[in-house]
């Protein structure tokens, strides 16, 4: 029976009942014979053995190298299926004896502890090539001495095998190859999904991908890296022949990772590849290199300023050191060189037992193609891997932050519960969310009323990690009956909340109820605008998201013109719903919109800030394009300032989310048209808006804009807007391009101008401006601009400071401050935040007091104080996002290169008030700390990367005085942009004797050595902004302490108030 079984499964594999195999050659089309180099033949009688290698150097100066080696045995099966034109073969393959050797690592002597690793050291002077190859295992995770002598080692400890990757490759895989050479699928057992073990069995495959057409010199092909156009030559000989090919950056159509899409104009790539086959028809060898560079052309200092590079003209005598710092470029150690080699080794004879491991006909295959697949959240698991490493005991780190020992984790364990949450672990218990909620559940929350810095940072962490357990609790504390919490403190959580990332309907719930109870209490307002955010999610069912949405409707529709600053609460509210709304509330939104807007242009600009995440929509369109069209220049501006708005909003998604192309980032339809039209001809009417339409079609990422903007750059000498210096010189300004210059920093003497350039309405409209110098007379102020970093990583600040009064006898008076800051790491921008502070004396004797924060996109909310009270107030709050770079495989290695973000604003408001006379004085502070990382994994044995540390910060200190008067200062402590290049193994450990328990785990991070610092200031900075200084008018100020380069203690309460980030 045993022998009858054998002949039926070579029938089935062979095409033939008994006796031997026949080979046979590639069914060709009539008449292409003759142009191919050569006829591919098929062999079903043997197996072609064949040996693969790359060797991966990484990473610039770190000089990283990794070699990789594995076994492919080839089987020709016969004929593709008719489904792929009745013109290929198809192939069976399967990989093993996996190895991967680090070739330069350092060695680290402190990391073993036994005597005996030095003798074997002195034989073999690769240590982690014995790791790789088995002849030497010592014990990991465990740091006592390596066991010797036949004793038991205790566990966990290293399983000895020579090829620990031979499990996972185990199942093998097809391809189909044509008759000219092209691979044109790839095909996986079902079962076989891991996308790195797949993308490594791609390897041998594509080495063989080839073009044997001799009359083709150029052609669309697919590789591992993805689709482009390659150029080819050819040699035939007799005996054997040769195809080379050549390709480049500019060949690629499209990326394998579709992230890396919008990047290819930042990444350089060259390869060459060349493959033999023998006179018969055999693939006989292959051989290639490729070489890539990451971040490239992007940024750069100096040269002449442009609307988009955000660099005014430089006070060339500026003694700021961050001026006189020469640029460096962090992308230098961002390479990748890689060789490969491929070989036929020996021919076999098939054999059932042999076919019983290495061809398999009782799988199910699908159709996997050659490209490479990746994980959308590979970057973030790996991430995840190495945070949970470094934080230790979850509850000692908690512990030593409630003491005030070591608070340095808890931005560890911030990391640790956003990643789980968008991972979709939150719900574990296995959680670190879990942990962290058992362990708030101890804290006694009457205790936090007292000690709010502390517990405000705890419910941080609930809110980010989300999930059942976390809302019940973060409910809990919205109790003032159960915590004693102050409205102010209740509100922080309420914020928190609002940037929670999946919530339920049970929280929903909650606050709706509260609301409705609450509608005249000063925490409304706050509630209101927290409900929107949290019906916008995608975890809200549709008929709750309503609820929220017909609530703030019959709001809208209940307030009347006469009460402009109710309806542009609700339209912040409404804007908070993002993309959800409904035509219904589109309709009204427009409609409140255009009537009101005529009185009251506040609320025409609002409402269409309230639709910019529905911009798309036909209604929203027609809005936009009439109002572009027939309303007046700061109408104009909002629409243009709100569409710039939603590209960043768009941008910011495909990080986290995956956006796929939405207007107007991509794409270009009638409003287009409209901006394109006017930037080019620039009548009277746009021209005041010049450099918004040029920064619109310069964000888009669309040929025709690309186009328009260089066409407009033949025409126009492009420069910032700027006026002669005068001491009252706030001239009315039409001229948009100009060839002259003034210097234009914080050092800004005479700080005449207010408004002098749209280029600072990122600060204020140009009608805001405008208003302030019609009404105040009698005015002071400033407009200012710095960058921090280097040319790929860098920090934009702007601060606008003013204090106005209406005439000398007059009570009515303006005091106003504000600073934006503005983010780049590579290609990715985004926003660090805003901090806004004014106080407005109207004629009736009314005060309108207003401080906001925004931190990296997301609005916070605190109630209103509309009073004649002055108080102080420290606050601060931060956030923390992942931003894949580049995505993209090169032969054996996954490249992933990120960035966690994590900006942050720390802020003092003093104001002092006496008769008639009050004084505001306000200490903004900008921290960047980005922690971008590039590593390359090694068929999940081996990975390399290097760690990019940035830290940045800038300050101001202004003082505003109704007299009127301003004065300020501005500076930064420490900076530093660090590398530091590692490389990790991974083993399998055994956990378990009886019965076996095995599991692979990442050992420790090895570092190189030493690190490199690619930018420093070593010292804290501060200087004189404004010569004039303001007294106080006899108004007693006591001066907050200077900041410190770490993080406040003293600053974690949160902001609480909404504000549009971007003017």
């Amino acid at each position: 029976m045993q022998f009858v079984h054998i002949l039926a499964v070579l029938a089935i594999l062979f095409g033939r009942q008994g006796g031997d195999a026949v080979d046979t050659y590639v069914n060709v089309p009539s008449g292409a014979l003759p142009n191919l180099v050569t006829r591919l033949r098929c062999a079903t009688s043997e197996t072609l053995l064949y040996k693969y290698e790359t060797t991966t150097q990484l990473w610039g100066t770190s000089n990283q190298q990794f070699r990789t080696r594995c076994d492919a045995h080839i089987t020709c099966l016969g004929a593709a299926p008719a489904s792929y034109g009745g013109n290929a073969l198809l192939f069976n393959a399967f990989i093993n004896h996996v190895e991967v050797t680090p070739l330069n690592a350092p060695r680290n002597p402190q990391d073993y502890v036994n005597p005996d690793l030095d003798q074997l050291d002195e034989d073999r002077t690769d240590l982690l090539s014995k790791l790789s190859s088995g002849l030497y295992v010592p014990l990991a995770i465990t740091r006592g001495k390596r066991q010797t002598g036949g004793v038991r080692p205790q566990l966990p400890a290293v399983v000895d095998e020579p090829y620990p990757l031979d499990d996972d490759m185990a199942t093998p895989y097809q391809f189909v190859q044509n008759y000219d050479g092209n691979i044109v699928d790839i095909l996986y057992a079902a079962a076989d999904t891991d996308i790195e073990i797949r993308n490594f069995k791609r390897n041998p495959v594509a080495a063989r991908n080839t073009e044997l057409n001799q009359r083709t010199n150029k052609a669309q092909t697919n590789g591992i890296t993805g689709q482009h156009t390659a150029t080819f030559s050819f040699n035939r000989g007799r005996s054997a022949s040769t195809v080379s090919k050549a390709y480049a950056s500019k060949d690629f159509t499209q990326f394998a990772a579709p992230s890396a899409t919008n990047d290819a104009a930042t990444t350089q790539i060259d390869a060459q590849e060349t493959q033999t086959f023998s006179a018969d028809g055999d693939f006989t060898s292959a051989s290639g290199r490729l070489s890539a560079r990451f971040g490239l052309d992007i940024g750069g200092s100096g040269g002449a300023a442009t609307f988009s590079s955000g660099r005014p003209a430089l006070d060339p005598d500026d003694e700021d050191p961050v001026l006189r710092t020469a640029d460096v470029d962090i992308a230098d150690d961002l390479t990748a060189d890689a060789t490969f080699q491929m070989s036929l080794s020996t021919r076999a004879k098939r054999s059932a037992e042999t076919d019983d491991i290495a061809v398999r006909n009782d799988l199910d295959y699908v159709s996997g193609g050659l490209m490479a697949e990746y994980d959308r959240d590979s970057g973030k698991k790996n991430q995840l891997e190495i945070l949970l490493q470094s934080i230790g005991n979850v509850y000692d780190t908690l512990n030593q932050f409630v003491t005030r020992k070591s608070p340095s984790k808890l931005t560890t364990l911030k990391d640790i519960v956003r990643i789980e949450n968008e991972l979709d672990r939150e719900n574990k218990q296995s959680s670190m969310i879990f942990k962290v909620a058992n362990f708030v559940k101890k804290v006694n929350a009457r205790n936090c009323r007292d000690e709010w810095t502390t517990c405000s940072e705890l419910y941080q962490l609930l809110a980010l990690g989300g999930g059942s357990v976390a809302e019940r609790l973060l409910v809990e504390r919205l109790d003032p009956v159960l915590t004693q919490l102050t409205e102010d403190q209740q509100a922080d959580v309420l914020n928190y909340i609002t940037s929670m990332p999946k919530p339920s309907s049970y929280i929903l719930y909650f606050m709706k109820r509260i609301y409705n109870s609450e509608k005249t209490s000063t925490l409304s307002p706050t509630i209101r605008l927290t409900m929107a955010s949290v019906a916008s999610r995608d975890t809200i069912p549709e008929e709750v998201r309503a609820s929220v949405s017909d609530l703030l409707l019959s709001e809208l529709q209940e307030s009347s013109c006469e009460q402009a600053d109710a309806i542009i609460d609700v339209l912040q509210a409404v804007g908070n719903l993002g993309d959800t709304l409904s035509d219904r509330m589109i309709d009204d939104v427009i409609a409140k919109g255009s009537v009101c807007g005529r009185t009251h242009e506040a609320v025409s600009q609002a409402s269409m800030y309230a639709l910019r995440d529905v911009s798309d929509d036909d209604a929203v369109q027609t809005y936009y394009r009439q109002s572009l069209l027939d309303e007046d220049c700061d109408i104009k501006a909002a629409v243009i300032t709100t569409l710039i708005d939603r590209m960043f909003r768009i941008q910011e998604q495909q990080y986290t989310e995956s956006v796929e192309s939405k207007w107007p980032l991509i794409g270009f339809n009638e409003i287009d048209e409209i901006v394109a039209t006017n930037l080019l001809n620039l009548t009277d009417e746009f021209t005041c808006i010049g450099e918004e339409l040029y920064r619109y079609l310069e964000m888009k990422k669309n040929d025709k804009a690309v186009e328009i903007l260089e066409e407009f750059r033949k025409n126009y000498d492009v420069e910032e807007l700027l006026e002669d210096e005068e001491d009252d010189g706030e001239q009315n300004y039409n001229a948009t391009y100009s060839h002259e210059r003034q210097k234009r920093a914080w050092d800004h003497k005479t700080c005449s101008s207010w408004g002098h350039s749209t280029y600072y309405n990122i600060l204020q409209t140009s009608g805001e401006f405008s208003s302030d110098k019609n009404v105040y007379s009698k005015r002071r102020h400033c407009l200012a601009y710095k960058r921090v970093g280097v040319s790929k990583v860098n920090a934009k600040l702007y601060a606008g400071i003013f204090a106005g009064k209406q005439s000398a006898s007059s009570s009515q008076y303006k005091l106003f401050t504000k600073m934006v800051g503005k983010g780049q790491i590579f290609s990715k921008t985004f926003d660090i935040g805003t901090v806004l502070a004014y106080r407005i004396r109207s004629s009736s004797g009314s005060v309108s007091q207003k401080r906001y924060m925004v931190v990296a996109g997301k609005a916070l909310v605190k109630p209103d104080t509309n009073s004649d009270a002055c108080n102080t107030r420290t606050w601060g709050y931060e956030r923390n996002f992942y931003i894949p770079i580049y995505k993209i495989t090169i032969y054996i290695a996954s490249i992933d290169i990120g960035a966690q973000i994590r900006p942050r604003f720390e802020v003092n408001f003093i104001c002092k008030a006496k008769g008639s006379n009050t004084l505001l004085k306000v200490q903004p502070k900008a921290i960047l700390r980005i922690a971008a990382s590039a590593q390359a994994s090694f068929a999940k044995l081996v990975r390399g990367g290097i760690t990019i540390g940035v830290n940045l910060n800038f300050l101001i200190e202004t003082v505003t005085e109704s007299i009127p008067c301003i004065s300020g200062q501005y500076g930064y402590d420490p900076m530093t942009i660090s590398i530091e290049a590692w490389y990790q193994i991974r083993s399998k450990i055994k956990v378990q004797w009886w019965p076996p328990k095995i599991k692979w785990t990442w050992g420790s991070r090895k570092k190189y050595s030493p690190s490199s610092l690619k930018w420093k200031i070593s010292s804290p900075y501060r200087r004189t902004w404004l010569s004039r200084s303001c007294d106080g008018s006899n108004i007693a100020v006591t001066s907050l302490p200077p900041f410190t380069a770490g993080l406040s203690n003293d600053a974690k309460t949160q902001l609480r108030s909404f504000f549009n980030p971007r003017g």
